[in-house]
């Protein structure tokens, strides 16, 4: 839709069903492998793509364009072949549920008395049947007992674009890119929350940890080589907010060309991957919808000049 020779917006729907999906399907441990790769799995994403753009103020010095681009997406796996669900290490595969969910022990505090970090768990009889969920300290019982705690999927994500032309000579582009919602597994997190080993660089983060009996803190007591149960503890909010791209024009006047014998000369800058806003500094969830982050290679900062002439 075009209104008031303005405002422009498209709206769509989709509906999108992948078929036999290459999965790592599991192996018993006596073969010597622990899976192969099998086209096993069908699966389904659905969502919406808005884009609005506006001209929010023209005239013969000066025009300001906006447009935002926002998406969404709800995943489901339909079906795993003969096998519903695929377990690997923290992530689950499951039908009904969004592909790699992470599939974590719940955290239930740190213990005043102790500072050791506790966890929901239940008791399993021999007929399958389960306990009430009660709270313990217990990391090989926690390890037994985990559930899916949720998943990378962001609730809306998308981008911002403004550009700005003054007096005709100048114009100014500023991108910006964001995702809003879902969490994301930071393994370098966790190792600076659970040192493992002697000179381990730590996190900020552990001048809360317990300390003392009677603290009540979400920090349990940093212990040396501990190997802390991964629980959603560890989950990241995943929402960033990020300025990707700012390039900056000027055209020299046409008058000034014509005198010259050429059509237009333009100088630029442009500056790339210039700052990230997320919920853990250094983090950065950009590119990852799989659910975990490591150490990777980012995007650099950089900062280029141009000349464009034509002739």
């Amino acid at each position: 839709a075009r209104l008031f020779n303005r405002l422009t917006i498209s709206a769509e729907w989709y509906k999108r069903v992948t078929k036999d999906m290459l999965l790592a399907y599991p192996l018993a441990m006596s073969t010597g492998f622990l899976s192969y790769n099998k086209n096993i799995g069908n699966m389904q994403n659905t969502g919406f793509e808005i884009t609005i753009g506006g001209d929010i103020m023209t005239n013969k010095d000066f025009r300001w364009t906006l447009t935002w681009m926002g998406s969404t997406v709800k995943n489901k796996v339909l079906n795993l072949a003969n096998k519903p669900e695929i377990t690997s290490g923290n992530y689950i595969i499951k039908e009904g549920e969004v592909l790699n969910s992470f599939y974590l022990p719940r955290a239930a505090g740190v213990d005043p008395a102790t500072g050791y970090q506790l966890y929901w768990v239940w008791d399993t009889a021999t007929d399958g049947t389960r306990s009430d969920p009660y709270i313990s300290a217990d990391k090989t019982k926690a390890a037994a007992c985990r559930v899916i705690v949720g998943d990378r999927m962001p609730d809306l994500y998308g981008s911002i674009n403004n550009d700005f032309k003054l007096f005709n000579v100048i114009d100014l582009s500023v991108l910006c890119t964001y995702s809003i919602g879902g969490k994301i597994l930071d393994g370098l997190y966790g190792n600076l929350l659970d040192p493992l080993y002697q000179g381990n660089a730590l996190s900020s983060h552990l001048k809360r940890a317990w300390q003392k009996p009677g603290d009540i803190t979400d920090i349990p007591l940093p212990q040396l080589g501990a190997n802390m149960q991964t629980s959603d503890r560890n989950l990241t909010n995943a929402s960033y907010f990020s300025i990707k791209n700012v390039t900056l024009g000027y055209s020299l006047p046409k008058k000034w060309m014509s005198k010259i014998g050429v059509e237009s000369i333009r100088i630029s800058a442009v500056a790339d991957n210039i700052m990230l806003f997320s919920y853990l500094k250094g983090m950065n969830p950009q590119f990852n919808f799989s659910g975990g982050t490591d150490y990777v290679y980012t995007p650099t900062r950089s900062i280029s000049l141009g000349l464009d002439i034509t002739f």
